[in-house]
């Protein structure tokens, strides 16, 4: 598991090389936010099986660019994934990784933009593949999604989706009503040294919406980031009914953008 970590670190400390991104001879594009964090619950105890480290990784290959002779108009297949690392606890277990890939559309406009895709998530966990193992969560839905971004370097964006999903053996909407949400609402800032972003997911679960927020300093080739998260929105194996995941703040380092263009 600590290689495994090892070198997903590399390759987020790697990130882009400046410009890089803009090259037409390098693969990748930058897809969503990357980081590496660490941090405690806010609610609960603190101990070694709740405190520890989170990434995400999130990056795009190119199918077919500029369509139709259009600059910006693009398709592109993209992987995400976000880990949850115990490293204080025992053995230093991953306590759940979400693996996502997907296919996203992104349509340029006047000073905003559109993506539609469609985008498959899950925890890589069986079904009931062990007597106690009842944590198999994926899920697979279209979405779109619209953003606009002003002078200011104020960003408000919104994504609805729709789609269908498993709890463990269970084929279910409640995966989307209950835990993951069927609209994001998202107000955000880029400026040269800051950036700022907030998401609103409304659920019917429990904790009522799901947010996540976050505030980076640029520092170098990276950024200082600090993100906060409440909800259901961080793990798929908090995807339990009648659990309330306490939320979180974890400080680290971001990579590239905290938000970025459709």
């Amino acid at each position: 598991m600590k290689k495994h970590l090892f070198f997903i670190a590399l390759a987020l400390l790697s990130g882009f090389p400046a410009g890089a991104q803009e090259a037409s001879d390098f693969p990748f594009r930058p897809l969503k936010p990357m980081y590496f964090i660490g941090g405690v619950p806010l609610r609960g105890p603190v101990d070694k099986s709740t405190a520890g480290f989170k990434f995400q990784f999130s990056t795009a290959i190119p199918l077919w660019e500029h369509i139709s002779g259009r600059e910006g108009l693009d398709l592109r297949f993209g992987y995400t994934q976000i880990s949850i690392w115990d490293f204080f606890d025992d053995s230093s277990p991953f306590r759940d990784n979400c693996f996502s890939p997907g296919l996203y559309l992104s349509i340029p406009l006047e000073s905003s933009g559109l993506r539609f895709g469609l985008e498959h998530k899950s925890n890589g966990r069986p079904m009931r593949g062990t007597a106690g193992d009842t944590f198999s969560r994926s899920i697979n839905y279209f979405f779109g999604e619209y953003g606009a971004f002003f002078p200011s370097g104020l960003v408000l964006k919104v994504q609805l989706r729709a789609g269908i999903g498993w709890y463990d053996e269970e084929l279910t909407q409640e995966v989307f009503s209950r835990f993951q949400g069927y609209a994001d609402f998202t107000a955000g800032y880029l400026g040269e040294k800051w950036q700022a972003a907030a998401t609103f997911t409304p659920v019917s679960g429990p904790q009522g919406i799901n947010i996540e927020a976050g505030v980076a300093r640029k520092i170098g080739f990276c950024s200082l980031f600090a993100q906060f998260n409440y909800g259901y929105g961080e793990a798929l194996t908090d995807w339990v009914r009648g659990y309330r995941p306490p939320p979180y703040l974890r400080i680290g380092l971001l990579f590239g953008n905290l938000l970025t263009t459709p």
